[in-house]
């Protein structure tokens, strides 16, 4: 039963379909051959469970990026530069390396597993 006490609330009126709203702006998912079942599964599994802190930070220190890709190395803010940044600032681009460190593990990861005189038209990016 309705509290006495509450104001009443009106149901919102809508003069258009949410659903065609909502479909306007959906995009097609577009996907590749399917991956080999274990592979997929291994996949799918690591990119819906967090991996613990340790296993993560194990992984990433087994692949460091290689000497000659200097481009894949997480780039950090001038210690003078960071001295002078608001907290918010520094957590966010905290949050940017973490990010862009484990990009580059996965990077030079799948790159160790190329062999660089036999690349594939499928395995170049």
């Amino acid at each position: 039963e309705d509290d006495p006490g509450l104001p009443e609330t009106a149901e919102p009126e809508h003069d258009v379909d949410l659903l065609d709203v909502v479909g306007k702006f959906a995009t097609a998912t577009h996907t590749g051959e399917p991956l080999h079942p274990k592979l997929a599964g291994t996949i799918n599994y690591l990119t819906t469970h967090q991996l613990q802190g340790q296993v993560l930070n194990e992984t990433m220190d087994k692949f460091k990026p290689p000497e000659n890709c200097i481009n894949l190395s997480v780039p950090t803010v001038n210690a003078q530069i960071w001295g002078h940044l608001s907290t918010t600032t520094k957590m966010q681009d905290v949050r940017l390396q973490r990010i862009l460190k484990l990009l580059s593990t996965g990077i030079t990861a799948y790159a160790k597993t190329l062999d660089g005189d036999n690349v594939t038209s499928e395995q170049q990016v």
